[in-house]
């Protein structure tokens, strides 16, 4: 007589490289971008962000070194206008959208007669999506909801026109890199790290269950008085997971009552070698993509500490590695800012901003420097802030006007393009404003 046998195979998920796609083809005026869904990037982002350690300490870290002390004007007569028309609270938290999602928007708000900007404030940039652009030659609109995934929330979304191309009081002012094969949306400077990033989220729910598991070995439990119905087997399998599973389970042993010793239950230990080391292994192999992704050039500036450094002493370690940083990743961020904001002022009525950051200098590089030099701190400090200000916002009087008129020579579907009133506007008089 063949003996009936109950026997399961599970099929393991496998995970694919993320890639970013912009669906342009879906019924929708907007253009939804995923990564595994058809419109979750950025909720993955925000996922990645909070699960893993590494990843979590190098965008905060990397968001203040780009933030520094703040934005300021070299222009004294435009500082205390500066101070009103962006607050430093708003430039803080559009940085760490930028550096997070690769993406970043402030709301600009005009006077009544379209000829003045009054204010800029920042905008969740997971909350935007940008408007199909057709036959359009850049985007004109970006629609808001406040949750894209929620059907019946983008019934209220609100349609609020591209800075620069419209005479509404409000406008979005979108801030975002090139990044090849994309045109709506630009990627984060760490997205080949997104995989390993979640590496990291994943062994932590590793440990997380072996810690709720007592730390105990892989076991298979036979049970060997035939095959009881699935209802019985479903209340077996609660049984043993109520007793023997979590934190406060850890140590318990199990008591087992046979009338037959041929159907005593039997456990059967399933050992994997090495286990401990291969893990170790992932950790430390994901947290240095992830850094190597975000180009730290030590974990020391951002309080991680590895077990190679690859310098005689933390303070050469610190001080070389910040110069790096600073000249390789924080001041193309700050140009990006800065460019874009000196032309939505200059564009708003503001013509000599002269936007500059005050940097965020480690005290061990400030004071080794200063000693070395035999300047004070303070003046170490300037010297920085001089040597890293946007020549872009600094005035040439020798420049050449580039400016296209011809409208036969602009080109289409351009990545970053500058803004530029494309309207005319008049006054209840019917006189030009503009």
């Amino acid at each position: 007589m063949k003996e009936n046998q109950n026997f399961s195979v599970v099929n393991l998920s496998q995970q694919e490289i993320p890639i970013v796609v912009e669906d342009t083809k879906t019924r929708y005026q907007w253009v939804p971008v995923g990564i595994i869904g058809p419109d979750d990037y950025f909720q993955n982002i925000t996922d990645s962000y909070t699960t893993s350690t590494t990843h979590a300490a190098c965008v905060e870290g990397i968001a203040d070194l780009i933030f520094g002390k703040g934005i300021y004007t070299e222009n004294e007569g435009f500082s205390e206008t500066l101070g009103k028309l962006i607050p430093q609270e708003e430039i803080k938290r559009v940085i760490f959208d930028l550096k997070l999602y690769g993406n970043a928007a402030f709301q600009v708000y005009w006077d009544d007669t379209h000829t003045k900007v009054i204010k800029f404030y920042h905008i969740p940039v997971q909350n935007l999506r940008a408007e199909k652009i057709y036959d359009n030659p850049k985007i004109e609109n970006y629609y808001y909801c406040t949750d894209w995934m929620d059907q019946r929330a983008q019934k209220n979304k609100k349609k609020i026109p591209a800075f620069g191309t419209s005479s509404e009081k409000l406008e979005i002012l979108y801030i975002k890199n090139y990044t090849p094969g994309k045109y709506y949306y630009s990627l984060p400077d760490w997205m080949s790290g997104l995989q390993f990033a979640y590496v990291e989220a994943e062994l932590s729910n590793l440990h997380l269950n072996n810690i709720e598991n007592g730390f105990m070995p892989l076991v298979m439990i036979n049970m060997n008085n035939g095959i009881p119905a699935p209802e019985e087997r479903q209340t077996i399998e609660s049984m043993i997971e109520q007793k023997f599973t979590g934190t406060r389970n850890a140590g318990r042993f199990m008591i087992s009552f046979n009338d037959d010793a041929d159907r005593r239950p039997t456990l059967d230990t399933i050992n994997i070698d090495n286990l401990h080391d291969k893990y170790k292994y992932v950790a430390e192999y994901a947290q240095d993509r992830i850094l190597v992704a975000h180009r730290v050039t030590s974990p020391l500036l951002f309080g991680i500490r590895t077990q190679a450094n690859g310098f005689s002493s933390q303070s050469e370690e610190m001080k070389t590695a910040y110069s790096i940083l600073q000249t390789m990743t924080i001041n193309p961020f700050q140009n990006l800012i800065i460019n874009f904001l000196d032309t939505a002022l200059t564009l708003g009525g503001y013509s000599e901003s002269e936007l500059y950051f005050e940097q965020l200098t480690p005290l061990v590089i400030l004071s080794t420097t200063a000693e070395e030099t035999g300047q004070t701190v303070d003046e170490v400090q300037e010297d920085i802030n001089d040597g890293s200000q946007n020549p872009a916002a600094i005035e040439d009087e020798g420049a050449i006007d580039t400016n296209i008129e011809d409208e036969s020579l602009m080109g289409y579907s351009r990545s970053n393009p500058k803004f530029a009133r494309e309207y005319e506007m008049y006054d209840d008089n019917g006189n030009k404003l503009n």
